[in-house]
């Protein structure tokens, strides 16, 4: 029997699903050079079972029985979810029904040392812990048996997930349970865990403080002119346009670190859960009475269970009705996988040998568009560090 390393490293997503799987514990998840992680078999432990291979989500890459979505665009009534989500706070709500219900809510979280991980919660005190996009590669390789093991006691479970870690989902469970919610969304890809924490060396060793918390895509500015938001423990605050800070540049604009996976994902225009979200962009062109500059939500209903679901959560919501073609229109990952940028190889043959300001300056700056030339980059972003400490 064949097992997993027969796949392409440029094809796997690193979703996990085949260490859950190996009964031998045969197969462990490291990290590369880049900083993704990918299975590495012990050929010790190893019996070519193929079990590995078979639950693989790149094998069976299409989810069946698909019925004809239905689309929304929407927003929590709650202006508190509404400001402190990645769109309009349809995550929240739903998360927020599966808690009241004694269940559990299943999203990636940081760790400790601002790296990702899928994990669970159990009240909702603790769904600001799961809320807002995190942008990284989040390791998921334990928390699919956690969610089986909870499936079969009844518990009622919600999650969400990127389209490839859906599909791990569905492909280890090898059946449906009517007491789970599958939720994705409208991805763009997952960047590089390596790279952002030297991304948070960078700005901890200006800011002379540890981080304490990360907020991409916070709202000061206004929804359509998100930017990122950093703490730190001595009371500093970092604040970087979406235009302006080198990380979103690098991941948005320049296609830099992104996972091999996603310039070629299977995945990315299945709508592989029952529901799936996005941001609404363009839904001042659609609906402009739902553009409040706080965050719309393109909401995707795939299933019969995902209509079920959003019924339950509709009256705490400010919605209307849309099509996916409206969604699609200003959603471009809905049409194709992102593009390697022309100087990713060169970006990560320097990662370890050059400090992240010097590879900002010269791969991730933002084009003449948006106003920044290459040149002037690097003294910018010092700029805004130095006025964020003063």
């Amino acid at each position: 029997m064949m097992t997993v390393d027969v796949i392409e490293k440029e094809k796997c997503t690193g979703c996990g699903a085949c260490v859950c799987v190996c009964v031998h514990r045969a197969i462990s998840m490291e990290p590369d050079q880049e900083g993704f992680l990918y299975p590495v078999i012990d050929r010790e432990k190893c019996t070519d079972c193929g079990l590995c291979l078979l639950k693989c989500p790149l094998s069976k890459a299409k989810p069946e029985n698909r019925t004809e979505p239905e689309a929304f665009a929407c927003y929590s009534r709650d202006r508190e979810t509404q400001l402190n989500s990645t769109s309009g706070g349809v995550f929240t709500e739903l998360a927020k029904e599966v808690l009241s219900d004694g269940g559990a809510a299943v999203g990636a979280r940081y760790t400790e040392n601002f790296a990702v991980e899928h994990a669970a919660i159990f009240s909702e005190e603790d769904i600001p812990l799961l809320r807002q996009s995190k942008y990284l590669q989040s390791d998921t390789q334990r928390i699919y048996a956690q969610v089986q093991e909870w499936l079969k006691k009844g518990l009622p479970v919600l999650f969400c997930g990127t389209p490839c870690q859906n599909a791990a989902l569905r492909c280890f469970l090898r059946k449906e349970y009517d007491n789970l919610i599958r939720c994705d969304f409208i991805c763009r890809g997952v960047a590089s865990p390596k790279v952002f924490r030297k991304y948070l060396d960078m700005l901890e060793s200006d800011y002379r403080a540890p981080v304490q918390s990360v907020q991409f895509k916070n709202k000061d500015a206004g929804w359509h002119r998100f930017g990122t938001r950093i703490t730190f423990q001595n009371g500093g605050v970092y604040y970087g346009g979406r235009f302006q800070d080198p990380f979103m540049t690098g991941y948005l604009e320049r296609n830099l670190f992104l996972r091999p996976s996603c310039y070629q994902c299977p995945f990315h225009c299945l709508q592989e859960g029952d529901i799936t979200l996005g941001d609404f962009w363009g839904i001042e062109k659609i609906h402009p009475e739902l553009d409040t500059d706080k965050g719309t939500s393109a909401v995707i209903l795939n299933t019969s269970k995902g209509r079920a679901a959003f019924e339950r959560i509709k009256p705490r919501l400010i919605w209307a009705n849309c099509g996916t073609d409206e969604i699609r229109a200003e959603n471009f990952c809905m049409e194709r996988a992102a593009k390697a940028g022309r100087n990713r190889r060169k970006f990560f043959e320097e990662i370890d040998r050059r400090p992240f300001y010097e590879l900002a300056e010269q791969y991730a700056s933002p084009s003449k568009f948006h106003g920044f030339h290459p040149r002037t980059f690097l003294s910018g972003i010092k700029k805004i560090l130095r006025g964020a400490q003063e």
